[in-house]
């Protein structure tokens, strides 16, 4: 999540029962976000282990998929109030709704690819996972007596649901089940990364002598968000050595990946957006966390937020992501911010609780490619040109520069060629005390891990073939007591 965190700390490997405050001792955020970790663990894995994976209570049950009266099931579904169990996971839908007007997916109904499968038999699934909301979402979270505006304080973690649709083979409801997981697993990204600062010199490759810069050079301790822009396979190997200062071809050949040093939690609302032109509230209260010409932004709002969990089959060629700006240029006074003309300006509409989220990648000059992991700190690449979604390709098998000595490494898991899912993201804590990032370490240094998140979680309710709807795969159960 994209919150102003120190780092994050919880890891079920470590069977933590709880967080103890010492008297006399600093607070960190980090203590108390570990505490709900552990909390929120151990309860739902307990729910887990005594209902399983998809459940429904019989009584206040919900997510019953049925038709709309008077429409065909390849037209809209109703979804039934109620609450269910997903991996734990309590998720609630307080009113009856249909695939159309389902709350945390906006879905266009002029888009084909929104609409229910027209002419094969599909499932019905629902998709959950977290989304960090601030008071820039919900104004409620904001302590008005702190002033107006004021400062924010704790931000919050929501349970998202997002009902949707997936054409199938099966000719069958058990057929279909079986066939169901098979399909999820090529929404599951397998690509890794690992991260370093501390590096050894050219010269000696010796990890007990390190030259002075060979570590993290900033002034400040960070928190690195190095997150997917859009999904799919890593690009080719030789793309790392495109010139800088341009995009990189006219399509995508693969993954991309943008970076913040601050979880990307630097934003900016906007009031209004007139073509490439928008009215921000606020510049920033420093330089630090400001804008500034070169800088580029992401456009969110609810809209976009939800699309970034869209499945897809990671192995097929990427589908891109809605473009990065740049920023152009910035009337302090009247708080207008120009970003750089694309296609459809003219005709961009917002969803609710629009701003602009600012991330630091810049393109940098190329240096010789390393592809040994354990490379010196001169024998290293820089980040190549910009793709043209405006993020970096994501190319494996050599280090890449972030900045200050930081650098990262993508790599494959157990195939040929990783792939890598939107919105999937590392954190890497940078410590000005060591000169080094926080990672776990083995014998030959940095470890390859999996992404920090998003984490999806599934569960199939429901197999429509032609007018019949079955929701039979939604299971059930009875209170244990009384």
């Amino acid at each position: 999540m994209q919150g102003d965190f120190s780092r994050t700390t919880f890891d079920p490997r470590k069977h933590y029962s709880a967080v103890l405050a010492q008297q006399g001792r600093v607070q960190l955020d980090a203590d108390f976000n570990e505490q709900a970790a552990i909390l929120l663990h151990q309860l739902r894995t307990m729910v887990f282990d005594l209902f399983g994976s998809a459940v429904a209570p019989v009584s206040g049950g919900g997510f019953v998929v049925t038709t709309v009266n008077g429409k065909k099931p390849q037209a809209d579904l109703r979804i039934s109030a109620g609450h269910m169990y997903v991996d734990g996971i309590l998720v609630e839908n307080e009113a009856d709704v249909t695939y159309w007007t389902q709350p945390d997916l906006r879905l266009d109904i002029n888009d084909s690819n929104d609409e229910l499968p027209q002419d094969k038999p599909f499932v019905v699934y629902l998709r959950v996972w977290e989304r960090l909301i601030t008071a820039l979402q919900d104004p409620a979270i904001r302590e008005v007596a702190l002033g107006d505006p004021g400062p924010d304080t704790a931000a919050r973690a929501k349970t998202v649901w997002q009902v949707a649709a997936l054409a199938v083979n099966a000719s069958s409801t058990r057929a279909a089940m079986k066939e169901f997981p098979t399909t999820l697993r090529s929404f599951q990204p397998t690509g890794q990364m690992r991260a370093r600062a501390k590096q050894p010199s050219a010269a000696s490759g010796d990890q007990c002598h390190l030259p002075p810069d060979s570590q993290f050079r900033g002034p400040e301790n960070q928190l690195y968000r190095i997150e997917v822009h859009t999904g799919g396979p890593a690009w080719p190997a030789d793309t790392a050595h495109a010139p800088a200062g341009h995009a990189v071809g006219d399509a995508l050949e693969g993954a991309t990946f943008k970076w913040s040093r601050e979880n990307a939690s630097v934003v900016f609302p906007i009031v209004s957006l007139t073509g490439a032109v928008a009215k921000v509230t606020t510049l920033g209260r420093d330089g630090k966390l400001g804008l500034e010409v070169g800088d580029r932004v992401e456009i969110v709002d609810d809209t976009i937020a939800g699309r970034v969990a869209d499945d897809v089959v990671l192995t097929e060629p990427p589908r891109p992501a809605p473009r990065l700006r740049h920023v152009v240029a910035i009337d302090a006074v009247d708080l207008l911010v120009t970003l750089d003309q694309q296609d459809g300006d003219e005709d961009c509409g917002l969803g609710a609780h629009p701003f602009l989220r600012r991330w630091d990648h810049q393109p940098l000059d190329s240096t010789q490619a390393s592809t040994t992991p354990a490379a010196p700190a001169a024998s290293v690449q820089a980040p190549p040109a910009l793709a043209n979604d405006g993020a970096l390709p994501l190319v494996e098998g050599t280090w890449l520069d972030i900045e200050d000595g930081v650098q990262v490494w993508f790599q494959a898991g157990q195939s040929e060629k990783g792939t890598y899912r939107r919105g999937d993201y590392w954190l890497v804590p940078a410590r000005t005390a060591t000169g080094d990032v926080l990672w776990p370490q083995g014998m030959d240094g940095p470890v390859p891990v999996g992404p920090d998140g998003v984490q999806y979680h599934y569960a199939l309710l429901a197999y429509v073939s032609g007018d019949n709807v079955d929701a039979s795969p939604l299971k059930t159960f009875r209170p244990l007591a009384g």
